[in-house]
């Protein structure tokens, strides 16, 4: 199974990199902007194209060149198919939005809706464990929610978080890797089909974009990687006992920085619609960090949140996860409150 997953793996890597190499040259670009973007000159962008065929040629190339049937069964390829269809509508939004900018009203009823369909489709995560033989029952309606929300936060935390060379698509190679050993732990070969092809499209990508900007992922690709690693996520979720604590603290760094931002925007009045670089990420450029430097830094960080979701999808301990996820979002809102506070008195706010 190991040379199967190397060949698919090699496949979608390499045809991300052609076809990024090929969209350099053919477009689209994106128009610097000083009010929240940190590059200084129009890039090519939409690399997400490249990055999804990528991924599409080595799914296809394990499934039907390389794997045996004990890898991706009949069962197996329907799941992902319908798993990745919402994946590349999400990526056609990105795409027509990085050519002719959609309304942020239409794209929040675009992405609600895809995000309810993908959690109805996928599975609706109705109970917590709390503790051994204690589960939190959400119900049908309050579950669904939750699960929905987790979809639309996820991708849209992730392109929120685009705006340095490597640090969203990076970490996101990073947190799809932790999911892929997730799966090949607990048996699921679907999630780890569908994560190892995701990845490796992605390192096609970053050795153009990494660290040299040359192109960007933009919004599609942003949107797709995201969207596939919160499907993903609820796959294993359902069919893998995988519990619904773990794939937050996969993607703290991301959704942290996101989120806590949006929260600070809101407690200071500030129009969240409205462009910015109040990023954690960007006071550290602004602090003279390189955008290679932020990025490992990140990448760092992303690994080590891996390693503890991994461990702690192994252990038979039921409330040791959401400790985990409590932990680590206090950990976040300190550092949030320090690197605000150190912006402020050096006069980066």
């Amino acid at each position: 199974m190991i040379e199967e997953l190397a060949g698919g793996a090699a496949i979608a890597a390499l045809l991300s990199l052609a076809v990024c190499r090929i969209q350099m040259r053919a477009g689209p670009v994106d128009a610097a902007d000083e009010t929240h973007k940190t590059h200084a000159r129009p890039t090519p962008t939409s690399g997400g194209i490249g990055i999804a065929l990528g991924y599409t040629a080595g799914l296809i190339a394990m499934a039907q060149l390389f794997a045996p049937a004990d890898l991706l069964n009949r069962q197996a390829e329907a799941l992902i198919s319908l798993a990745s269809a919402f994946a590349f509508v999400f990526l056609l939004i990105g795409f027509i939005d990085d050519t002719r900018p959609i309304g942020p009203r239409f794209k929040f009823l675009l992405f609600a809706l895809l995000s309810i369909g993908a959690s109805i489709t996928m599975g609706i995560v109705d109970a917590l464990p709390i503790r051994e033989n204690e589960t939190l029952k959400l119900g049908l309606s309050l579950g669904l929610l939750g699960t929905a929300l987790w979809v639309f936060v996820l991708v849209n935390c992730v392109n929120f978080m685009d705006g340095a060379n490597g640090l969203a698509m990076g970490s996101m190679v990073v947190g799809l890797s932790a999911l892929a050993a997730i799966g090949y732990a607990n048996g699921s070969n679907t999630v780890l089909a569908m994560t190892i092809c995701a990845a490796a499209a992605l390192i096609g990508f970053l050795v153009w974009n990494f660290p040299r900007g040359k192109i960007f992922a933009g919004d599609s690709g942003a949107l797709f990687a995201g969207a596939v690693a919160a499907i993903a996520s609820l796959i294993l979720i359902a069919r893998a006992d995988l519990s619904p604590f773990i794939p937050p603290i996969l993607f703290m760094p991301l959704l942290a920085d996101a989120l806590l931002t949006l929260a600070w925007r809101v407690r200071h009045r500030r129009k969240l619609l409205v462009g910015h670089q109040e990023h954690f990420y960007q006071i550290l450029i602004r602090a003279g960090w390189s955008h290679a430097r932020v990025s490992l830094l990140y990448w760092a960080v992303m690994a080590l949140c891996g390693a503890i979701g991994y461990a702690l999808s192994q252990s038979q301990d039921v409330s040791a996860p959401w400790i985990a996820l409590a932990a680590a979002a206090g950990l976040s809102l300190a550092v949030s409150i320090f690197v605000r506070k150190y912006a402020r008195t050096h006069g980066m706010s």
